[in-house]
C-alpha cells in the first residue's frame, strides 16, 4: 500500500515537535531529533528527521528537516544505508524487503550522541470482513433554516460493522477514504453549492482498539460513491502516541517514544483493505 495512507498519524507528530518536557536523557529535550517513519511489508522504508519546534515558539507545521545524516537500517541478517533525498528524508533501496515477523534497528548520530529505536512488523490483519458492502444514503440540501423533507427516507440506518480476528488483544486502527476522482457530497448547502472537496472532509478514522470490531455509522460518509476501509495492525507505540494526544494537555507534555535520544515514531505496520460503496 502506498504511504499517503499514512496521512492520519501527521498531527500526533506536531504535537511531539512543539511540546517536549525536560527529562534526564543524554540529549536535552530541545536538540532531540523527531523520526517519522512506517514500516510496511513490501514497501520502500522511508525515515523523516526533523528538528523540534520550541514550546515558546509561535510558528506551527514540524520543524526543519534535518539534512546530512548517515542513518542506517538493520535486521538480523545485514545492516544498510539509507539514502538521503533532501527535505529531512532517507529512504531505501531495492535491497530492502520489508517482511512481516522481522524486527528492524533504526540508528544514526545527531549532536554527538547515538540515536536508535527498534520495531517489529505485525502480522497483516486476518478474517477483516464487513456486514455490508453497500450503503444508501438520501441527498440532502439546505438552505434558509430547511432541510430536504424527503431526507432520512429509504436510507440506511444500520452500521456498517467490521470485523476481524484478535485473540491476543493487539491494536487496531481504522481509517476510511472516499476514493472518487470526483465525489459528489451527500449534503449540499445552497450557500456552498459547490462545497470544495478536501482530503480531510473525505477521510475518516477510528481510534485504535484492542478488540475485533468496530461501526461506521452511515451518517460518516460524506460523499457518495466508493470507500476504501484500511485496517492497520499497530504496535502499541503508535496506539500509545494517539491516546497520549487525544487526552489532556497536561499529558501532551510527556509525549511517549520508544526512541532512545530522540521522539517520534519509528514503527511497523500491516494492513488489510476492503471496499464499500454508498448510493443515492
Amino acid at each position: 500500500m502506498r504511504l499517503y495512507t499514512f496521512f492520519f498519524v501527521g498531527f500526533l507528530l506536531l504535537t511531539i515537535s512543539a511540546c517536549t518536557p525536560a527529562t534526564d536523557d543524554s540529549l536535552s529535550p530541545d536538540v532531540q531529533p523527531v523520526v517519522q517513519a512506517y514500516l510496511v511489508p513490501g514497501q520502500p522504508i522511508s525515515v523523516k528527521v526533523t528538528k523540534q519546534i520550541p514550546f515558546v515558539d509561535d510558528s506551527t507545521g514540524q520543524g526543519q528537516p534535518i539534512d546530512g545524516l548517515s542513518l542506517s537500517i538493520g535486521n538480523a541478517a545485514k545492516t544498510y544505508a539509507l539514502r538521503p533525498s533532501g527535505n529531512g528524508i532517507y529512504q531505501s533501496g531495492a535491497e530492502i524487503v520489508v517482511k512481516t515477523g522481522q524486527t528492524y534497528q533504526l540508528d544514526f548520530d545527531y549532536e554527538g550522541r547515538h540515536v536508535s529505536g527498534s520495531t517489529i512488523i505485525p502480522t497483516r490483519p486476518v478474517s477483516f470482513s464487513t456486514d455490508q458492502t453497500e450503503v444508501v444514503r438520501t441527498a440532502i440540501t439546505i438552505g434558509n433554516g430547511m432541510g430536504n423533507p424527503g431526507a432520512g427516507t429509504n436510507q440506511s440506518n444500520t452500521p456498517v460493522h467490521l470485523t476481524w480476528a484478535n485473540p491476543t488483544g493487539d491494536y487496531y486502527y481504522v481509517v476510511v477514504d472516499n476514493i472518487e476522482a470526483n465525489p459528489v457530497q451527500i449534503i449540499t448547502r445552497l450557500n456552498n453549492p459547490s462545497g470544495a472537496v478536501t482530503n480531510n472532509s473525505r477521510r475518516f478514522r477510528s481510534q485504535p482498539v484492542q478488540s475485533d470490531f468496530t461501526n461506521i455509522q452511515p451518517a460518516s460518509f460524506q460523499y457518495f460513491g466508493r470507500y476504501r476501509i484500511v485496517l492497520f495492525h499497530l504496535n502499541p507505540d503508535y496506539a500509545a502516541l494517539y491516546k497520549q494526544n487525544s487526552t489532556s494537555t497536561q499529558n501532551i507534555s510527556t509525549p511517549p517514544t520508544a526512541l532512545t535520544n530522540g521522539l517520534g515514531l519509528f514503527t511497523g505496520l500491516n494492513t488489510d483493505t476492503l471496499y464499500v460503496t454508498v448510493n443515492q
